[in-house]
């Protein structure tokens, strides 16, 4: 079953890993460890370049604060104590972060239809494309499991799913014009 047309291809790729680059991949909400005085509790959207933290019981501008994955992994190593387990799970959205990034590029050298750069990869740019959400909803999840099982908090890995969604549907489209016209422009 082919879920998206072959001339609509590069488009739906470049949407979909735009629009990867600005859901949120996690939502969570508990009693997290951020000083080494004791829990706060706190609402997190994990975005993939940065988090938005927002502490309960404090005035959304004075609780409010945004952070790089690297502030936030600073933050769980200067707590100490069992906060540190969650640096693995920092470590994962940081791979992520750089898979997505490789992706971006790609998005916009499809965009704005770089032939150059496009003929440079070896694969087509949309299975590319799909190959790297993939990749950056593993990494996702993995930095899922990592903070949910060390964390006392709700987890909704709500951006990683639809990563992976994308991922395949980007994966399974028809591409046969495409594949057609590299095997015409090999065999000349």
């Amino acid at each position: 079953m082919v879920w998206v047309k072959s001339e609509y291809a590069e488009e739906l790729a470049v949407l979909v890993t735009w629009l990867s680059a600005l859901v949120p991949w996690s939502i969570s909400y508990g009693s997290f460890a951020v000083t080494s005085g004791g829990d706060l509790t706190l609402v997190i959207l994990r975005f993939p370049f940065v988090g938005i933290r927002y502490q309960l019981g404090v005035q959304i501008l004075g609780g409010t604060s945004v952070r790089t994955p690297l502030q936030f992994r600073q933050e769980v190593l200067n707590a100490g104590g069992s906060a540190s387990a969650q640096v693995p799970g920092y470590d994962l959205w940081l791979v992520g972060l750089a898979i997505l990034a490789v992706a971006v590029l790609v998005s916009l050298l499809l965009y704005f239809e770089v032939e150059d750069a496009l003929d440079a990869i070896p694969a087509d740019p949309v299975r590319v494309l799909g190959a790297l959400l993939l990749g950056v909803a593993v990494a996702l999840l993995g930095s899922t499991y990592v903070l949910f099982t060390s964390q006392a908090a709700l987890f909704v890995p709500f951006g990683v799913f639809l990563q992976l969604a994308f991922g395949v549907i980007l994966l399974r489209v028809d591409r046969t014009g495409v594949d057609d016209a590299d095997a015409d422009a090999e065999s000349a």
